[in-house]
C-alpha cells in the first residue's frame, strides 16, 4: 500500500559551540604585516621558545612560552607569552594575558625593562592573531 506523506517532516538542528574563531592562524603563519601603527609598520616574524631577538639596551632576550612576531624590538605578543632575559629573568611583566603589540626597551640606569604598549586587543584565543578589535585600531594581516 503506497504511504502518504504530508511533507511535516521536523528537522532538528542544534547550534553547537560560538562563532568560528576569527583571525590569523598563528600555526600556519610564519609572519604577519602591521599597517596604521605609525613607525610600528613593517613585517613582523614569528619567534617560537627559545629563539631570540635584540632589544634595545644590547640585551638579547627570547620567548620561553607563547609565541611573538617581532620587528627589530617591536613585539606582537600572545596572551601567554612570557619573555625571558638571561641578565634579569622573566620580563615585560609577561605574560600579558591579552594580545599586545609592544615597544619595549632596557633601562640600564634602572636595570629593569620597561615598554609602551602600542595596540592591545581583549582576545585570550592565542591560536588566532585578532584582525579586528584592536585599540587603537591596527590593522593585522598575513605576510
Amino acid at each position: 500500500m503506497p504511504r502518504l506523506s504530508l511533507g511535516l517532516g521536523v528537522q532538528n538542528i542544534r547550534k553547537v559551540g560560538g562563532a568560528a574563531p576569527s583571525g590569523i592562524l598563528v600555526a600556519s603563519t610564519a609572519s604577519v604585516v602591521i599597517g596604521n601603527a605609525g613607525a610600528f609598520n613593517g613585517t613582523y616574524t614569528k619567534k617560537i621558545p627559545d629563539q631570540g631577538f635584540p632589544t634595545n639596551g644590547g640585551h638579547e632576550s627570547y620567548i620561553t612560552i607563547g609565541i611573538c612576531y617581532s620587528l627589530g624590538n617591536f613585539l606582537l605578543l600572545s596572551p601567554n607569552a612570557q619573555i625571558w632575559d638571561d641578565e634579569v629573568g622573566a620580563i615585560l611583566d609577561s605574560p600579558f594575558g591579552v594580545w599586545k603589540l609592544i615597544d619595549p626597551s632596557f633601562d640600564g640606569e634602572l636595570d629593569s625593562w620597561v615598554y609602551s604598549v602600542i595596540a592591545s586587543n581583549s582576545s585570550v584565543n592565542t591560536d588566532y592573531i585578532p584582525t579586528t578589535g584592536w585599540s587603537p585600531s591596527i590593522t593585522i594581516t598575513a605576510a
